[in-house]
């Protein structure tokens, strides 16, 4: 097939805004109607790699520089049984981070295979994990993609964490969380690593005292030989720190924890909360700061009642600036089920006993300052709907150039709709305008599993009909 090439020139913007233009490029179809998950990665050369899960086997086909795929291969794993954890490129080989069982025995282990799907090197990087218990392990990296920290059970049904670097191929340490932390009342969240191989862990504690115990954020560090940091506590007088991220700024070394408070728990959220964290666990600066009434004023509208009193605002990321500032990004999203309208039951068995209905709106940026004051804050209008297909074609996709940011989202979840963005200056500026438009190109695109490439394309998985395409979208 010979590839699909779609130019498209976009007239003037208003404003101070250049003229921009793009290219997109349309990988052929591959049917993924019998798989289990799949991987895209990115390498060097100009390549993808797509890793398909079918469960039985694992195989692997490269989408070239032509955008032509290769035939397809099978990877072999050991075992009589494996569970594929995670996928990463290895500059233009494929690295696997996959469960596998042998002699009875479960271990987490770490191969790289070259685009012809020979294995050209196998760790064992821990044995002794817990299958049963492992449906929800984590595993993040550091930014340069060198360090790994993974988080999971062993075979004692104790929380592990152990950090591993891929470029020197070597295990740091296997730390049981539990014990370390030798704390019942703080419950660990998430954690982060940096550039240095660092991994801050946060999550909730209670105050002690009289009367009502109220919660609040801990972190704490470990450093490369697993010793672990005082925590520090972070409280705030008039509220409590809900919905966080966290992301740590390798420029301005410090961990960034952004997100909402609240009065108490599990109350509308009325305000920002962020946090900035320095590398020695000294408090650099943490504040909280209410919405502005012309904030609320634009998001709700003429209606009476607040947006917030029947939807969720989620922090979605934080985008990181160069002064040691950041701005955390958003969402209001609502999630609602019904029983379908032909029956309360179904005897045959043919109908799903309830519809799902996801809403993916309005977006909220807030821009703070190194020392977190409100630079300012904007709302950014989408509406999107769709059901029981648990949003994987809402929300957006940010794309960071050196003077502007960019929020990319589908208008409608539709494969005949339009693509569109929002381009958001330093000081808050901001345009919305159209990309692309999807009619009679069959793409279903999931922005949230985009891929920024480099200043100028992302890489975005199309999935309409049981059949997948890589769509490459290119800013010229």
């Amino acid at each position: 097939m010979s590839l699909h090439r779609i130019s498209l020139i976009l007239g003037a913007i208003l404003g101070i805004f250049a003229l921009t233009a793009q290219s997109v490029y349309i990988s052929p179809d591959i049917s993924i109607k019998n798989d289990f998950s799949y991987y895209v990665l990115s390498h060097p050369n100009g390549t993808f790699s797509l890793i398909r899960d079918k469960s039985y086997k694992l195989s692997l086909q490269t989408l070239g520089v032509d955008f032509e795929w290769s035939i397809e291969k099978s990877i072999e794993i050991p075992g009589k049984k494996w569970r594929i954890i995670e996928a990463f490129e290895s500059g233009n080989d494929i690295g696997l981070f996959y469960i596998s069982k042998s002699d009875g025995e479960y271990s987490l282990i770490y191969s790289i295979y070259n685009s012809q799907a020979i294995l050209l090197k196998e760790t064992i990087i821990y044995t002794g994990i817990s299958i049963t218990n492992n449906e929800g392990i984590k595993i993040l990296t550091s930014d340069d993609k060198n360090w790994t920290g993974i988080g999971f059970y062993n075979t004692q049904n104790e929380k592990q964490l152990l950090l591993y670097n891929r470029l020197q191929d070597s295990v740091y340490y296997s730390v049981n969380v539990d014990k370390l932390i030798d704390d019942d009342e703080i419950i660990i969240r998430e954690f982060e690593i940096s550039n240095q191989g660092l991994v801050f862990l946060f999550g909730r504690t209670t105050e002690p005292g009289s009367g009502k115990r109220k919660t609040q954020t801990v972190i704490c560090k470990i450093d490369l030989k697993g010793n672990k940091s005082e925590n520090r506590v972070i409280t705030f007088d008039n509220g409590v720190f809900i919905n966080g991220y966290a992301k740590f700024d390798n420029l301005n070394k410090r961990l960034v924890i952004g997100g909402l408070y609240a009065e108490k728990i599990h109350q509308q959220p009325k305000g920002y909360v962020v946090s900035y964290v320095n590398e020695d666990m000294s408090l650099a600066a943490s504040t909280n700061v209410p919405f502005t009434a012309e904030l609320l004023d634009e998001w709700n509208g003429k209606g009476k009642k607040s947006v917030l009193a029947s939807s969720e605002l989620s922090t979605r990321t934080i985008a990181l600036k160069s002064d040691g500032g950041c701005l955390i990004i958003f969402e209001n999203t609502k999630e609602l089920s019904r029983r379908p309208y032909f029956s309360s039951s179904d005897p045959t068995g043919t109908y799903p006993s309830r519809w799902y209905d996801y809403y993916f709106d309005d977006i909220i940026v807030a821009s703070l300052d190194k020392n977190g004051k409100l630079a300012w804050d904007r709302v950014l209008h989408k509406r999107q709907y769709s059901q029981d297909d648990e949003g994987l074609f809402s929300s957006f996709f940010v794309f960071h150039t050196s003077a502007l940011l960019g929020i990319i989202f589908n208008d409608a979840i539709s494969s005949e709709g339009t693509v569109s963005e929002y381009l958001l200056k330093p000081n808050g500026d901001h345009i919305r305008k159209s990309l692309l438009n999807t009619s009679y190109k069959n793409l279903n695109l999931r922005f949230q599993d985009a891929t920024e490439l480099d200043a100028q394309s992302i890489l975005v998985p199309s999935e309409n009909s049981g059949k997948l395409n890589l769509v490459k979208i290119v800013f010229e």
